[in-house]
């Protein structure tokens, strides 16, 4: 049995290895692009975001990704390597979060996190739960040990507030971990329930504000801080309402959308059954932590309520860590082979190559909206002169990697155009709509690229409409179609 769990292992190790060398050919897709763009604004204009950047992202994600992006130089070879790089990081915190389980356990967990990742494909890279994932993963490792300083605490509250400033729900998975060390240091310590909790909170609280409290002044400093605080009260309840199937929905349609979609768990639950035998046969405190870290990071994509295949990255990480744990190191029993036996079964009925890789596999290109962007890029590299603006009608379709290819320069800070499209009897996006027609009026562009193809993609629902008179308007009156294609029209200005 041992050397069967080795074969396996040595299976999936090459099968890791051959993908990842693949995936170095996968092009900047989905969310890559806007966020990228969206840094190459900061960098090369100097843009700064909410101000001269109109996003509901967090500071956070802004801040990675023009981190990210002044370690590549926007450059798309270097950006699948840096992707690797952070891949090959979470392996290694993986395996040494596990290594007191054994080597196997230690050695299939990572290898099974990183299929999972790579089998999303380019739309999966680089996504924010992947980002904010490698301080959550840091701060656990952290967690795994016995004896926990205050020194221990703070590091690990400061990875949960890098975590936070991404996405603040990510620190979801602090309230856990501090159960835990306030239940060991009042059984360890003799302690009293608010002398554990001081000791453990106070430490780990501090090192969580720092990164928030350093996001915050960043914003002050900056003049972004008001502009934030408006997006924040008035357009995240109202796009907290858009669902993952890009529709509006509230009420009591929204609570019956997200009371069938959490028992999914993202298309991987069935991990739950070796995870389940997992837990029963590693009986100790590092596994019940694991367990409650994956039940937080299954209810994670409940606070978005969109439930995107990416919002399930941290529950995958800490589902298949629990999984691993059904290999035993030393077999004695018929109780390690059944559930070694049925980790095996959900590894064959869940592990599967991307479907970008199996493409490539067979001699066949690479079919994503980088097809149109390439079109538009060359467009706009052959006609785009010194002092030209081109302004996006888009949202995920090409137009964005377009303009960050041939480092295209915006005309408005509105970087998509879909927050025009709902709720558009709203007061707030009426001033929205309002705002970006007085930007294009005082600094019309040069080209307009406008994707009409449906992997925009467009909203919709009660208060949506695909109607904007005045954008239209001003289109025909000052503007020629000079190329016109199924999925996307380039206007030119007259």
């Amino acid at each position: 049995m041992r050397i069967a769990a080795k074969i396996i292992l040595a299976l999936l190790a090459a099968l890791l290895l051959i993908e990842t060398a693949f995936s170095l050919k996968w092009p900047i897709a989905h969310d890559e692009a806007p966020l990228f763009y969206e840094a190459f604004l900061m960098r090369g204009e100097g843009r700064v975001p909410y101000r001269g950047i109109f996003d509901f992202q967090m500071p956070g994600s802004f801040a990675a990704y023009y981190a990210l992006g002044l370690l590549s130089g926007f450059d798309g070879l270097r950006i699948r390597i840096l992707d690797l790089l952070i891949l090959t990081a979470l392996l290694v915190i993986a395996f040494f979060t596990m290594r007191g389980f054994g080597k196997s356990t230690a050695l299939a967990a990572a290898l099974l996190f990183g299929l999972k990742y790579l089998e999303g494909g380019p739309s999966m890279s680089l996504q924010r739960e992947y980002l904010l994932l490698i301080f959550v993963a840091l701060a656990v490792w952290i967690n795994m040990r016995d004896d926990l300083t205050p020194k221990h605490r703070l590091l690990i509250g400061f990875f949960f507030g890098l975590s936070a400033v991404i996405k603040p729900h990510a620190s979801l998975g602090l309230v856990p971990i501090l159960l835990f060390d306030m239940a060991g240091m009042i059984k360890s310590q003799n302690l009293t329930p608010l002398n554990a909790a001081l000791q453990s909170g106070l430490p780990t609280l501090s090192g969580f504000l720092v990164p928030v409290i350093g996001v915050f002044a960043w914003l002050g400093f900056t003049g972004a801080l008001s502009p934030f605080l408006d997006i924040a009260k008035n357009y995240w309840p109202l796009y907290a309402q858009i669902n993952g199937q890009m529709e509006v929905n509230a009420g009591a349609a929204r609570w019956s959308f997200m009371l069938d979609q959490v028992w999914r768990l993202g298309g991987s639950g069935t991990w739950i059954i070796p995870a389940a035998l997992g837990v029963y046969l590693n009986r100790n405190k590092q596994t019940w932590l694991l367990a409650s870290l994956a039940l937080c990071y299954a209810i994670y994509p409940a606070f978005s309520g969109q439930f995107f295949p990416y919002h399930y990255i941290p529950f995958v990480y800490f589902i298949v860590l629990l999984a691993s744990l059904a290999i035993i190191e030393h077999p004695s029993s018929f109780l390690f082979r059944f559930s070694s036996f049925i980790l095996l079964l959900v590894i064959l009925a869940n592990i599967h190559p991307a479907p970008v890789f199996l493409r490539q596999l067979g001699g066949k290109p690479i079919v994503t909206s980088t097809d149109r962007a390439a079109e538009i890029a060359l467009y706009l590299e052959e006609n785009l002169e010194e002092g030209d603006t081109v302004q996006p009608l888009d949202w995920t379709g090409g137009t964005l990697l377009a303009m960050l290819e041939t480092r295209a320069r915006i005309a408005t800070p509105f970087v998509f155009d879909f927050y025009f499209y709902h709720h558009v009897s709203q007061p707030y996006i009426q001033s929205l709509r309002a705002k970006f027609m007085n930007d294009l009026q005082a600094s019309p562009p040069r080209f307009v690229v406008e994707v009409t193809a449906i992997d925009k993609p467009w909203i919709s629902g009660p208060g949506t409409s695909r109607e904007f008179p005045e954008l239209r308007a001003f289109l025909d009156g000052n503007y020629s179609v000079t190329i016109q294609k199924d999925d996307y029209v380039i206007y030119e200005r007259r």
